[in-house]
């Protein structure tokens, strides 16, 4: 009987990730994988000895003073006469996903490799149904991200992207981390057979699987390529160029270029080479800049436990100058929107959503979390977990991706084959 219990949540583990890989909608912005919640609550009570050995690991203990410091900003706001309990619903909900996928391992490898291949074949089915027919006009059409306001500017890459069944190609940019991690370890161990044939085939099947990744040009792909940059690098016939050494070199040159576009004026507003200006300020400054001031210009409670919704939606406006906002946004085609930007937007910036919401304490704890599932990667010698968390903090500068189900699924997969458990079962991915 047990089992039998061990083998059907190891299969709802797989199911949730696949279902929050294909984005299904529920209602409101809960998604069909959503369902599965309650199952994985039951898993997180099985398994409570397990999750509390997990508190005297110093993730565990990190983790947990990040939460606790979240629910205590949130208690703050809550004297304070502004009760906002959504943000903190979220992170505890990327809690308990991740505790869930800590403590349950995945089925065999050869099933998550089979799992993994049919969601890539789907999404690269959609992506050349995109290239191959017309979608204009038809249900395939959702297929794709349309920009109004790269449209404006001369043609070029990024007016239509791809984001399969996703409402936007960044979260099919931060998503494609759940079917390449199902694949990793198959990917793995064909990579390391001193063989041409294994290597060719594997080269050309990673090309395949990666065409809609870089069809969505989403920054957040950074972490993929992290996690693949890390397995080639394991090719025996690299081993006389130093190829861990080269593969960390690319992901971090690939991160900082992606952090540039996000810093500085670059293309598509740059038609021109060298196709960047460090002398004007990327779009994303515009939010970026303004939660920014927010943050340094709150007292030492701003600091210690940020700001409700509520209020931080009433200063936005203080701080932001439409003329400079403009002057920002016309090169990209965003001109007309400078009133928008000026009510209020979110900070597409994980350090300063985090310090903004629930105060630097938090944000520090959540970075030393991840801070220290890197150091767990780097001594395991587990060079594709190390990159991928690399991408990590490089996406943290151009979007809110603590939030997301993928990252936390992800951090939940990595830890686990980090940190192996006695008791642990399964051939899967760890």
């Amino acid at each position: 009987m047990k089992d039998y219990s061990e083998k059907f949540i190891s299969w709802v583990a797989l199911a949730y990730l696949v279902l929050a890989f294909l984005a299904i909608p529920l209602h409101g912005k809960a998604l069909l994988c959503d369902c599965l919640a309650p199952i994985m609550l039951w898993q997180c009570w099985r398994k409570r000895s397990e999750l509390l050995k997990l508190l005297r690991e110093w993730h565990g203990i990190l983790l947990a003073i990040t939460l606790g410091w979240m629910a205590l900003a949130t208690g703050m706001h809550c004297l304070q006469g502004q009760c906002a309990f959504f943000d903190l619903a979220v992170f505890l909900y990327m809690g308990v996903v991740f505790a869930f996928y800590s403590v349950t391992p995945l089925p065999s490898t050869k099933h998550c490799a089979v799992a993994g291949g049919i969601l890539l074949g789907l999404t690269l089915a959609g992506y050349l149904a995109t290239k191959c027919v017309d979608v204009r006009g038809t249900c395939l059409e959702r297929l794709l991200y349309f920009d109004k306001h790269f449209a404006l500017l001369e043609p070029n890459a990024l007016v239509t992207r791809y984001q399969f069944l996703t409402t936007n190609p960044n979260l099919l940019g931060g998503a494609y981390l759940l079917p390449a991690l199902l694949l990793l370890p198959t990917l793995q161990e064909a990579l390391q057979k001193r063989s041409w044939r294994s290597l060719a085939v594997a080269v050309l099947l990673t090309l395949l699987g990666i065409l809609p990744l870089l069809g969505t040009a989403s920054k957040m792909s950074v972490m993929t390529f992290g996690l693949l940059a890390g397995a080639y690098a394991s090719i025996p016939f690299l081993a006389p160029i130093r190829p861990r050494i080269l593969a960390t070199i690319a992901v971090a040159a690939f991160g900082l270029l992606c952090l540039t576009t996000v810093l500085f004026q670059t293309y598509p507003a740059l038609q021109e080479a060298p196709w960047v200006d460090f002398s004007k300020r990327g779009n994303y400054s515009v939010h970026q800049e303004i939660y920014g001031e927010i943050l340094c210009d709150s007292g030492v409670g701003g600091k210690l436990f940020g700001h409700s919704p509520q209020e931080l939606h009433e200063l936005y406006p203080k701080y932001a100058d439409e003329s400079h906002i403009r002057e920002i946004l016309e090169p990209y085609g965003f001109g007309q929107d400078a009133p928008l930007y000026c009510t209020f937007m979110d900070p597409h910036n994980e350090y300063l959503n985090t310090a903004s919401f629930f105060g630097v304490p938090a944000l520090l704890a959540m970075l030393a979390f991840l801070g220290m599932l890197l150091v767990y990667a780097v001594k395991s010698r587990d060079l594709s977990a190390a990159l991928m968390l690399l991408g990590v903090f490089f996406c943290f500068f151009w979007e809110d991706a603590a939030s997301k189900r993928s990252l936390w699924i992800a951090l939940g997969i990595v830890a686990s084959r980090l940190i192996p458990r006695k008791g642990f079962t399964g051939d899967g991915i760890r």
